[in-house]
């Protein structure tokens, strides 16, 4: 996976602290000799340096911190490059910039600082044209803190060592970046972020499919139990004896609904027959029992049983009216035949009341 990149190298004093070795500065910074050529400063961004740092903390072996770059020298001249130190943990540090805070120095590197005799420190890194600051190489002691240039055999050599020791980790931040978006998390995530969402995505797929991932199983091994789950799931056949089709109930709702439809209510029937008797009176009182009913049907079926009816409305007082008059009727058809037969006028009927 090589990428054509700039490299420099710049050298700032060597600023020691117990917790903190500081390798790049954040900000803007430029080299004493007035570089970089292709920008108007070098510049590392928070963003850039902590994915820097996740890039350094997944290297399986610590950066050496090696003398006058002593480690891109020996690649052309086959000398022996001897570590002054060697860094293990890098972080991002707010306002400071890239930092080891596990570092450690030879008893003969540590001497020479002692004693002053080395007193900068001399970083390798990428960047790009604009002057963002891309990638450390390696870092090395020096007491050239101006340096003009690295010579072009130099600039082959760190060229060859990113080649050569960083396809691993640039093949790593590709997959890292993927990790992150399939989380859901952005670029810059902390460890513990991407842990936490890690875990909480183990949990979720093993309580869906009843693996084990958040504890033994390999994402593999989960995903083959989860395929088998739901081809399990897809291989079961309807028990088509517990079951009917959607369109027979469907057939049978509507049935229901046309004889609830037909069916008289209740209710009605009782207001109806109330009306016909006397208990309710007037288009006032139908309404009253008919929102009663709706809302109080037992109420207004004690009302009924103890309203009074009217007789003169009842349904015998007028079958017995109606059957009076019949009665009458015939009687006076039969007294007409009787007078027709002894030839009595209509007005001698009258006059006399005979009948």
């Amino acid at each position: 996976m090589k990428t054509k990149l700039l490299v420099a190298a710049c050298a700032s004093a060597l600023n020691l602290s117990e917790q903190r070795l500081v390798i790049i500065p954040e900000g803007n910074f430029k080299g004493i000799d007035g570089r970089p050529v292709e920008a108007f400063t070098w510049f590392l961004t928070p963003d850039r340096g902590r994915q820097i740092a996740a890039v350094l903390n997944s290297r399986r072996i610590d950066m050496v911190i090696d003398y006058e770059h002593g480690t891109l020298k020996a690649q052309e001249s086959g000398q022996p490059a001897p570590a002054a130190g060697w860094l293990k943990e890098f972080t991002y540090i707010e306002g400071v910039g890239l930092c080891s805070t596990d570092f450690k120095w030879t008893d003969k590197a540590q001497s020479f600082i002692d004693a002053e005799e080395y007193k900068y420190l001399s970083p390798v890194f990428t960047y790009t044209t604009t002057g963002e600051v891309t990638g450390l190489l390696c870092v090395a002691l020096t007491n050239t803190p101006n340096i003009d240039e690295l010579p072009q055999l130099l600039a082959a050599a760190a060229q060859d060592l990113f080649a050569q020791n960083n396809d691993e980790d640039l093949s790593m931040n590709e997959f890292i970046k993927l990790m992150l978006l399939k989380l859901g998390l952005a670029e810059n995530a902390t460890e513990a972020e991407v842990l936490t969402a890690a875990n909480s995505l183990f949990t979720s797929f093993d309580s869906a499919f009843g693996t084990t991932l958040a504890q033994t199983q390999t994402l593999f091994e989960a995903t083959g139990v989860a395929i088998a789950t739901r081809a399990a799931a897809n291989s079961q056949q309807t028990d088509l004896s517990k079951y009917v089709p959607i369109s027979v109930v469907a057939d049978l709702q509507a049935e229901i609904a046309k004889l609830n439809a037909a069916k008289p209510n209740d209710m009605e029937v009782l207001i109806t027959a109330a009306c016909s008797d006397g208990r309710l009176l007037g288009d006032g009182m139908k309404a009253w029992a008919k929102d009663l009913s709706e809302s109080n049907p037992e109420a207004l079926k004690a009302f009924l049983n103890t309203a009074p009816k009217i007789q003169a409305l009842s349904g015998k007082q007028t079958d017995t009216i109606a059957a009076n008059h019949q009665q009458q009727q015939k009687t006076n058809d039969e007294a007409d035949w009787i007078n027709q037969q002894f030839g009595n006028s209509k007005e001698f009927i009258e006059k006399n009341g005979v009948r």
